[in-house]
């Protein structure tokens, strides 16, 4: 059995997310699909980060375990990579152990990026455009609310009958301009559960715009109301993994 940990990215817009499904146009489904068409049999692949419908990837890591050894492996690789679509592709690989925990990772760093500058036609699938400017060391200031230890519940898609854990550490939030004078905020953490991150991003807006306030924010955190949810949810597309540290 051969295991290897691709790196893999992809523009998430036209995709309901990472994880297979039925009857959907997926990230995996794709993969998997790909990996079927070269070598005729069906693989198994995990990836390490689950990313939402819409959400984009420049270094998602898959474990892929195949069981056989390719004659020449960058070349199947590459054929791989060449079968799948234009808006997918194969960074690199390695080979990793059989006891490789593609999930066990020491940080992610996701980065959320804002265009309050000039209509950017050609990058309208990867930012959210905005006609409103916005003071990034504000949007900063309000975004150290969320860094640390916190219960998220309200900050997610996590439903009452999941037994997924809600309690996550943020490590650190960043907002600062690029280059092209863009907002970039930048979230690195452990792991991150469903819609957290564009939840905390719309809430900071919201904050920022004065329609919620800062202890308010404190206090979702602090006691999280059972049952509900934020209704503030930054658009997906604007989102993209951008590292992930083992």
């Amino acid at each position: 059995m051969l295991n290897l940990l691709l790196t893999l990215e992809y523009d998430g817009f036209d995709y309901k997310g990472w994880i297979k499904q039925k009857n959907a146009l997926t990230i995996q489904g794709e993969l998997e699909k790909a990996f079927f068409n070269v070598c005729q049999i069906n693989l198994w692949t995990l990836g390490a980060s689950k990313t939402d419908a819409g959400v984009h990837a420049c270094d998602q890591k898959v474990l892929v375990k195949i069981p056989f050894q390719p004659k020449d492996l960058a070349f199947f690789i590459k054929t791989v990579s060449y079968s799948l679509p234009l808006n997918i592709n194969i960074k690199n690989y390695t080979v990793v152990d059989e006891n490789f925990n593609v999930r066990d990772t020491k940080e992610k760093e996701y980065i959320y990026t804002i265009n309050d500058q000039d209509y950017d036609l050609l990058n309208h699938r990867y930012e959210l455009q905005t006609k409103q400017q916005y003071d990034e060391k504000r949007l900063h200031t309000i975004a150290q609310i969320f860094v640390g230890e916190h219960d998220f519940a309200f900050f997610s898609g996590v439903k009452r009958d999941e037994t997924i854990k809600t309690i996550r550490t943020i490590n650190a939030i960043d907002v600062v301009r690029d280059k092209n004078k863009k907002i970039k905020i930048h979230f690195k953490g452990k792991g991150f559960i469903r819609y957290q991150i564009r939840m905390i991003v719309q809430n900071i807006l919201e904050c920022y715009h004065g329609r919620i306030t800062i202890a308010t924010l404190q206090e979702q955190l602090a006691n999280p109301p059972v049952g509900k949810t934020t209704i503030f949810s930054a658009k997906p597309y604007g989102l993209c993994l951008a590292k992930i540290i083992y």
